[in-house]
C-alpha cells in the first residue's frame, strides 16, 4: 500500500515537472501583438493591463468608466489605448471594434482577455434572491463574454491568437454565491465547447480558475451593502421567517470568511494570464489561489454526497427559534 502510494505521489511529481518544462519557452516579438481586455477599471483587468503593458504587448484596456480609463493612463505606457465598452451593451462592443480594427489592420488581435464581471447582489442563502438578480449577473459574465468573443473573433482568426476567459473556482463547487457561480459555470461550458470548435481554425481557448481574492468585489464593505440590499427587498413575510437575527449572524459569518480566505495575491491570476498570452504551449486551465487548489477543486473530484456532506459540515448552522 505504501508503495503503491509512494508511486501516485512521484507520478503526481513528474507530471508537474513535464508541465513546468513544457510551459517554459515564451513566444517572440511582444511588440508586435495587440491584445484586448476587458473590465479594465480594477482588479485583476487593471494590473492585467499594466503587466502586458510591461512586456511590450500593445494593450487596449477597455473601462466601464471614465475614471477607469484615467487610472490606465496614469499607469501605463504611452501604447496603451483605453476604450469605454459596456460588455453588455451589443453597440457598445461593437464601437469598441471599430476602435481595436484601426489599429490592428491586417495583423489582427492576438490576445482577447475576457475578465469583464459583477457579482451581482449577494445573500447569504441563495433563495434570498429572485430572477433579476441572475439577469443582471448573467448579462455581465455571460453573455457579455460572449458577445464580446464573436464580435472579436475575426480579428483574432486573422492573428491565429488566444481566449482567455475569467471563469472562477466556484464553477467547479458552488459556495452559495448564486448567480455568480452560475454565470461561471455557464462561461465553463462555453470555453471547453469554443476550445473544440476553434482548434482547425488556429484560435485557442484559455479558462482562468481563481480563488478568493482582496479586488473591490470582496472588498467587505461592498458585499455587506449587497447583502442589506437583499434584507431590504424580502417581504415582510419572508423577514419573519428568516429573523433579523439569523440574517446578522449570516452577514457576519460571510464577512469573516471573505476576510479570512481572501488572498492579496492578485500576481498569481496575472501570471497565469501572462502565460496563456506568452507561453509556446499554454494550458487549457489555470487555477490559482490556495483555496482553488487545496478546497474548491480537491471537493470538486468527490462523489457529490461526500462533497456536500463536508460542505454542509463546514458551513454554519442557522440558529434554531
Amino acid at each position: 500500500m505504501l508503495d503503491a502510494l509512494l508511486s501516485v505521489i512521484l507520478i503526481i511529481i513528474a507530471y508537474k515537472i513535464y508541465k513546468w518544462v513544457k510551459g517554459r519557452p515564451r513566444i517572440q516579438n511582444t511588440h508586435n501583438k495587440f491584445v484586448l481586455i476587458t473590465g479594465c477599471d480594477s482588479g485583476f483587468g487593471r494590473e492585467d493591463a499594466i503587466r502586458l503593458d510591461g512586456l511590450g504587448f500593445r494593450v487596449f484596456a477597455a473601462c466601464l468608466t471614465e475614471k477607469g480609463e484615467e487610472g490606465i493612463r496614469k499607469s501605463c505606457s504611452e501604447r496603451v489605448v483605453t476604450l469605454r465598452m459596456n460588455v453588455a451593451d451589443h453597440e457598445s462592443v461593437k464601437q469598441g471594434l471599430q476602435t481595436v480594427k484601426g489599429h490592428v489592420g491586417e495583423k489582427g488581435l492576438w490576445g482577447l482577455v475576457n475578465n469583464a464581471g459583477i457579482s451581482g447582489r449577494v445573500a447569504g442563502n441563495m433563495d434570498w434572491l429572485n430572477l433579476q438578480d441572475y439577469h443582471q449577473v448573467f448579462a455581465v459574465n455571460f453573455f457579455g463574454l460572449v458577445d464580446v468573443t464573436h464580435t472579436f473573433l475575426p480579428l483574432l482568426k486573422k492573428a491565429g491568437g488566444r481566449i482567455v476567459n475569467m471563469s472562477s473556482c466556484t464553477a467547479r463547487m458552488e459556495p452559495g454565491t448564486g448567480p455568480y457561480a452560475a454565470s461561471k459555470f455557464a462561461v465553463e461550458g462555453f470555453s471547453d465547447g469554443l476550445r473544440r470548435c476553434l482548434q482547425t481554425a488556429g484560435v485557442s481557448v484559455h479558462i482562468i480558475e481563481p480563488g478568493y481574492f482582496k479586488t473591490p468585489m470582496t472588498k467587505a464593505n461592498n458585499i455587506a451593502q449587497k447583502i442589506k440590499s437583499v434584507w431590504d427587498s424580502l417581504e415582510p413575510e419572508r423577514k419573519e421567517e428568516i429573523g433579523e437575527e439569523a440574517f446578522q449572524a449570516k452577514t457576519q459569518d460571510v464577512l469573516k470568511h471573505l476576510d479570512l480566505i481572501c488572498s492579496p495575491r492578485l500576481d498569481l491570476v496575472v501570471d497565469a494570464i501572462e502565460h496563456a498570452l506568452t507561453a509556446v504551449r499554454p494550458r487549457s486551465r489555470y487555477v490559482c489561489g490556495w483555496d482553488a487548489k487545496l478546497i474548491f477543486i480537491p471537493l470538486s473530484w468527490l462523489p457529490t454526497d461526500i462533497g456536500d456532506a463536508i460542505f454542509a459540515w463546514v458551513t454554519p448552522k442557522p440558529a434554531s427559534k
